[in-house]
């Protein structure tokens, strides 16, 4: 599937920050992936692509143009691996301006619903003990 996506010029752009165990989960996830992923956000009407440096938002009704992208993720900036993430925020409508505040908490929401649905296949290999000598 082929998809074009128009960004233009954002109406804003702002540092933000992510909480550690959100970044975990959405890099997991495309870490497992070969191709992006697209995450539904059902309350919100709208959809994400996950990419391994970036996530935009598209309107489920408008799949061309970008409400908004995260994007420039620095893990290396924090000092613990608890610390949340800091990324850009890129703003390029004015109804992704509106999400703003809701968005963190629902793309949180719907990354765990998804991980429920697609759980990660175990990689559990036998393990032998090895006798102690004395």
């Amino acid at each position: 599937m082929e998809l074009t996506v128009e960004y233009g010029s954002p109406i804003l752009s702002e540092m933000r920050r992510m909480p550690a165990a959100t970044y975990r989960s959405f890099h997991v996830l495309v870490q497992r992936s070969d191709s992006p992923l697209f995450l539904p956000i059902r309350a919100l009407q709208v959809l994400a692509i996950l990419e391994h440096h970036e996530i935009t938002f598209l309107h489920q009704d408008n799949k061309q143009r970008a409400l908004l992208r995260w994007f420039h993720f620095r893990p290396q900036d924090r000092l613990d691996l608890l610390a949340p993430v800091p990324f850009e925020g890129h703003y390029y409508h004015p109804q992704g301006l509106e999400l703003r505040v809701r968005l963190p908490a629902e793309f949180e929401r719907a990354l765990a619903l998804f991980e429920e649905k697609n759980p990660a296949r175990t990689l559990t290999s036998p393990v032998s003990s090895f006798p102690l000598k004395k």
